[in-house]
């Protein structure tokens, strides 16, 4: 078979299947052993991060043999991406989860010439959040905020074959651990699938009605100060449902691709937005303007994959 013609096929088959799957993960809610099973996932990697900072490691890449950090350092510095799939033992054991599956990716990017202070003020900024990721995300509001704790509303928008679109609801934690080392935690506390995008009707779709594309959503930024500028790291962990094993060959290793596409932009885009701010008076943002488009799913010029 010619490539051509196989690339072909397996786009015509990939479209197929999941037009087949989109009726299918119709009327599916997680069930409650699944948000058990991701909530003790959650509760593990946090439990993680808690040792990796006694042991003196806030960036992940703290813990490496110094050949390695030096190596991935370099990287850095020329402007790449460090991208490494994770995966969070349980006894030594991979996490079981029934209906489900939890995709998890930590990113890690070098701000040179940047602070600690002008990245949390673009990571802080929930009311612009839809300009300095769009297009991914489309609405963005600041819903309540209590000293360190906010709750926040973002339009998630995605399109590759079909178009997804989520209203999240989050909960926000920043903690200074040092004027130098701050983390900001978010986790979905709702997540709603929405329906007709950009129609008249747009309308969210009741949780029995959930494609099952996103159930559940976290991440967490460390910010460290040093070097000469700030490194910043993002590492998310994601729930969605499972697919019918005779397509699980073809659309799983699409599905498990799109949590690194997603920090990829998220890296970019935020790179981006804080060498605006830093570069207006006092920090503040400049006019809005045009969003640049985000690059295309399967962009990797600037990142590798960790080992």
């Amino acid at each position: 078979m010619q490539p051509a013609i196989s690339r072909s096929f397996f786009t015509t088959l990939l479209a197929a299947a999941i037009c087949f799957l989109a009726p299918l993960a119709r009327a599916h809610e997680p069930k409650p052993e699944t948000l058990a099973a991701f909530d003790h996932y959650r509760e593990k990697t946090e439990a993680r991060m808690d040792s990796d900072l006694l042991a003196g490691h806030f960036l992940y890449i703290d813990r490496f043999p110094d050949p390695r950090r030096q190596e991935i350092d370099a990287q850095l510095r020329r402007g790449e991406y460090y991208l490494e799939q994770m995966h969070t033992l349980d006894d030594d054991h991979h996490s079981h989860v029934p209906g489900g599956i939890i995709h998890h990716w930590i990113g890690i990017a070098f701000l040179p010439g940047v602070t600690l202070a002008q990245t949390k003020s673009v990571l802080e900024d929930y009311a612009h959040e839809k300009d300095n990721y769009f297009p991914d995300v489309r609405q963005s509001r600041l819903l309540s905020q209590n000293g360190n704790a906010s709750e926040v509303f973002l339009q998630f928008y995605s399109k590759t074959i079909v178009t997804a679109v989520f209203n999240v609801n989050f909960a926000s934690l920043t903690t200074d651990y040092s004027p130098t080392r701050t983390q900001v935690r978010s986790c979905s506390t709702r997540v709603a699938d929405v329906d007709n995008f950009g129609a008249a009707n747009e309308h969210e779709l009741p949780p029995a009605d959930s494609r099952g594309y996103l159930w559940r959503l976290c991440t967490w930024w460390h910010i460290e100060e040093k070097n000469g500028g700030t490194y910043i790291q993002v590492e998310a962990i994601e729930l969605s449902r499972t697919v019918p094993f005779a397509f699980a060959w073809i659309v799983n290793p699409v599905i498990r691709n799109v949590p690194k596409t997603f920090l990829s932009h998220l890296l970019s885009a935020t790179q981006k937005a804080v060498a605006k701010k830093s570069a207006t008076p006092n920090g503040d943002a400049a006019p809005s303007a045009p969003a640049p488009p985000v690059p295309p799913a399967g962009w990797d010029k600037k990142t590798r994959t960790g080992p």
